[in-house]
Parts: structure tokens; C-alpha cells; sequence
């Protein structure tokens, strides 16, 4: 039998069901909340509480900091060499994924092998200096950087940064909440001291955990999509193989234009003409950057993406009418100390859709730390 084919709105809800964006998450704590949001972009520690909001009911309280303090929720260099909160439980699968992204860039950068040639073998013999010195408190970058130098030399690094990418890329490493936390402000601990894995994962065993997630959060997806969310690469093969060792619990479905998509056979998909409620996304919203660019359309329209993606990476706070991307908007502070949102459509707003994101807004903005309302490249 043909597989079936999904339109534009059919992915829409299907991916607005998972992302709790029709109907809020029922979630017995944060870190299954996040669990089915797939994971929280997270480049600005501000802002994933706030995506976190937006999918939760009303009146759910959201201490991301009092999560990742009991470790339940952990912030880390993930998926695309990008920093995501994720729960304890998905970690150390992810980790395992995207470790060989993180030697790969290294030796995409230098053109030597981080594990296998000189330079790394000597970049690898200075790591004990930098962990013992992280059992006794957590490092930032400079820091990190220093210890690693007086131990290989200074002249004898390339430049860009050799240190910190060997060592960030073959050292699974977290971010370590702290008092005065914030954008460029990471301190760090070693992952296996800070949540010790409680089991060995082979490849494709961590490629099937992270295909399942995947799915359940953002399905139907092709299996290039899934590559693109975790970033390509030389994994893709364990990617493929773990996406098809979920075996029979996978259905597969056809997009307008025939192309093979994947899902969960007990996933839910929606009517297409199922309401969907105005929306707040947050900055770098992981519903924007889960799959590859072709399909972005089923949430944000080729038209409008280099608005919403800038041109420095950057993804601006956007809002949902109908299930859609309709414009952006920036969060404003008045000297009162009164939070707002300053909507940016992309065209002209109904009364109605306009009253129902300023309700959402008088319900999140006034939630996000002052350090998000800071200057936006390219929208002023």
C-alpha cells in the first residue's frame, strides 16, 4: 500500500501536537516537559525557561536553575556544535552522537586528527591538569585555555583557538549553573563527574535513543531532517542505522512532493484544519532549527526566513497565527520596569490575533531575566 501523503498543514499540526503548541504538555516534571519538547536551544541561558513556557499550561512553574542544580536538567554542547538543555536521562546519548561532530570540527579547523596525530596526542596528555582542576570547582574558558597552555607551550599552538576546541571536542563537558550566569559567562565541569553514565552506549544504541526523541518531538521528519537537526556529518550512518532499529514502531509517510517521511506509529498527527492558538517562540526556538531547509516550511515560510534567521545565525523571538510564523517580535523594557512585546508582523494582524498575543505576552514576557532584552542584529 502507497504510504500516505501529508500537506503543508498536515506537518504543522503534527508538529505543533508534539511541541505542546496546540494543546499545553501534561508533564509530571521539567525534565519530561523538556523531554518532549526534544531539547531547548539554549545559546543564551535566558531564554529556553521561556520556550519552556510557552508549551506548559498556565500557572506551571518553570525553575530551569533549581533543575539543573538537581541535575535533572543539564545545559551542554549538543546537537550542531550548539548549546541545548536537555534532561539527565538524553545526555549521555547525545553526547555520544555529537562527540564526533566536536572531532570533527577540530579536524576540519587544523587538518590533523585530535586523537591520532601529534598535536593532539600532546593536547590530549595536558587534559589531567584541566580535570583534576575541575574536581575542585568549574572552569571558564580562559581558564581552561591557561592550564592547557603551560602545559603544551604557547608557541606550539595554531591559532583559533586549538586549546579549547581539542579539548571541548573530545571532553564531554557541561555548563555549571552559578550566580551571574549568562551569555558568554559558561563555567564548566567534566559530564562523566558532574552526572556519572549509568550504562555504556554503543553508537547505534545512541543514535536510537536520539531518533526516538527526535520523532516524538518533532516527527513526521525524513531521515536527512534528523541529520541536519544533529548536525551531519560523518555519524550519519549510525544516524540511519539508529532511526531504522526502531523497526516496526516506525510508519512511513510521503510529503506533496513524494519525499519519504518518518514517525512513530503512535505519534499523534492532527487534522489539518485543527485551530491552533496564537503563539510566543522563543529566541533560537528549537521548533525553527529541527530540520533541514527545505522543510522549515511546514512552521516558517521560505519568504520570511532570512527575517527570522539572520544573517550572523541568529534566530529573532517569532510568534504563531494559525500554526505559522506571521512575524517577529522583541521583548521591551520601560524605565517603569514594565516588560512588553513589541510585535513585528509581517503583514496586517486581525484584532483578534493581535489581543491573543498580547495576553500571551502580558502571561511570558514579564518571566525572562533582564539580560534577554538586549540588542537584536539587524532589527533596529
Amino acid at each position: 500500500m502507497a504510504a500516505p501523503h501529508l500537506t503543508r498543514r498536515d506537518l504543522n499540526r503534527a508538529t505543533l501536537a508534539r511541541q505542546g503548541l496546540l494543546e499545553p504538555f501534561d508533564a509530571p516534571d521539567l525534565a519530561s516537559a523538556v523531554e518532549r519538547a526534544g531539547a531547548l536551544q539554549a545559546q543564551h541561558p535566558d531564554w529556553p525557561a521561556f520556550a519552556l513556557r510557552t508549551r506548559l499550561a498556565p500557572g506551571v512553574e518553570v525553575d530551569l536553575a533549581a533543575a539543573r542544580h538537581e541535575r535533572t536538567i543539564v545545559r551542554a554542547s549538543l546537537m550542531r556544535i550548539t548549546v541545548h538543555v536537555v534532561s539527565a536521562a538524553d545526555f549521555w546519548p547525545l553526547s555520544v552522537m555529537t562527540l564526533r561532530y566536536r572531532r570533527d570540527q577540530f579536524k576540519a579547523f587544523f587538518k590533523v586528527d585530535p586523537e591520532t596525530s601529534p598535536l593532539g596526542r600532546r593536547l590530549s596528555a595536558a587534559q589531567p591538569v584541566v580535570l583534576d582542576a575541575m574536581r575542585r570547582g568549574p572552569l571558564a574558558i580562559h581558564q581552561i585555555e591557561a592550564l592547557l597552555e603551560a602545559e603544551v607551550g604557547r608557541t606550539r599552538i595554531p591559532a583559533n583557538r586549538a586549546l579549547w576546541r581539542h579539548f571541548s571536542g573530545t571532553v564531554p563537558l557541561v555548563h555549571v549553573p552559578y550566580e551571574g550566569e549568562g551569555y558568554g559567562r559558561s563555567r564548566y565541569q567534566a559530564a562523566v563527574e558532574w552526572l556519572p553514565p549509568d550504562r555504556q552506549l554503543d553508537e547505534v544504541a545512541a543514535a536510537r535513543h536520539a531518533a526516538e526523541r527526535y520523532l516524538a518531538a518533532f516527527g513526521p521528519a525524513s531521515i536527512d531532517d534528523f541529520g541536519a537537526y544533529m548536525g551531519r556529518g560523518k555519524g550519519m550512518p549510525a544516524l540511519r542505522a539508529g532511526i531504522r532499529s526502531l523497526g516496526d514502531r516506525l510508519v512511513t509517510l510521503r510529503d506533496e512532493d513524494g519525499r519519504e517521511l518518518l514517525d512513530l506509529a503512535d505519534a499523534p498527527r492532527p487534522a489539518a484544519d485543527r485551530p491552533a492558538p496564537a503563539r510566543l517562540l522563543a529566541r533560537w526556538d528549537s521548533l525553527l532549527l529541527a530540520y533541514g531547509t527545505r522543510d522549515r516550511t511546514r512552521v516558517l515560510s521560505d519568504e520570511h526566513r532570512s527575517t527570522v534567521i539572520t544573517r550572523n545565525g541568529d534566530v529573532l523571538p517569532t510568534f504563531l497565527i494559525d500554526g505559522f510564523v506571521a512575524g517577529t517580535w522583541l521583548p521591551r523594557l520601560a524605565d517603569d520596569g514594565h516588560a512588553s512585546a513589541e510585535l513585528r508582523p509581517f503583514g496586517r494582524l486581525r484584532r483578534a490575533d493581535r489581543d491573543a498575543l498580547e495576553a500571551e505576552a502580558a502571561r511570558l514576557v514579564a518571566t525572562l531575566p533582564r539580560g534577554a532584552f538586549s540588542r537584536y542584529p539587524g532589527t533596529d
